[in-house]
């Protein structure tokens, strides 16, 4: 989507400058992407899921001890990071 926005660039370079996120496009989808998350998880507060959500909410293929021995990849942002 393209739209047009006046932003506070302070706050867009110091974004860029905490998270090391090279473009102004990355800085807006790393935000946007983690305000979702910051509501997903008020509105589960507020509406504890059941069993059945939960379960469907978890990806078959999570494997929460690979990821603790450190042999998951995973990314942030742009950028790739071992998980160790």
């Amino acid at each position: 989507m393209k739209t047009t926005v006046e932003l506070d660039e302070t706050k867009v370079k110091r974004l860029m400058d905490f998270t090391g996120i090279g473009t102004l496009k990355e800085a807006l989808d790393w935000a946007l992407t983690e305000a979702l998350r910051i509501a997903t998880l008020n509105r589960i507060a507020e509406h504890p899921w059941t069993a059945e959500e939960a379960k469907a909410a978890v990806d078959p293929a999570y494997d929460i001890l690979a990821i603790r021995r450190g042999s998951v990849r995973y990314s942030v942002g742009s950028r790739k990071k071992s998980g160790k």
